[in-house]
């Protein structure tokens, strides 16, 4: 058993640490309307993760906190300041935020 709860230890100090967090500034923000896919250009690509396309970030209409992740890239793009963006996976080839906020 105390060897169990040292794995599971592990394993969650191994996935708190494999968030790649960044710095970016937005070039562009929008969304598609046939399949509600919302989307920031960046200026500079995003670097960490393994996405095959990190120009751009993609927020999954899916998931709780699209909506505010997208809202909050808005002002950033219109205020003319930086994201930070935690990604923890891809969504259709482009980096997906897991948390983002205005810098």
């Amino acid at each position: 058993m105390r060897n169990l709860k040292a794995i599971l230890a592990s394993l969650l100090i191994i996935s708190t640490f494999s968030t790649v967090a960044e710095e970016v500034t937005p070039a562009g923000v929008g969304c598609d309307t046939d399949s509600g896919v919302c989307f920031v250009i960046l200026k500079s690509p995003f670097i960490g993760g393994t996405c095959e396309n990190k120009g751009q970030i993609r927020m999954n209409p899916d998931k709780k906190g699209t909506t505010g992740q997208y809202s909050a890239a808005l002002a950033a793009f219109m205020a003319g300041k930086k994201l930070e963006v935690g990604s923890v996976g891809c969504f259709q080839g482009h980096v997906e935020p897991s948390f983002l906020y205005v810098r």
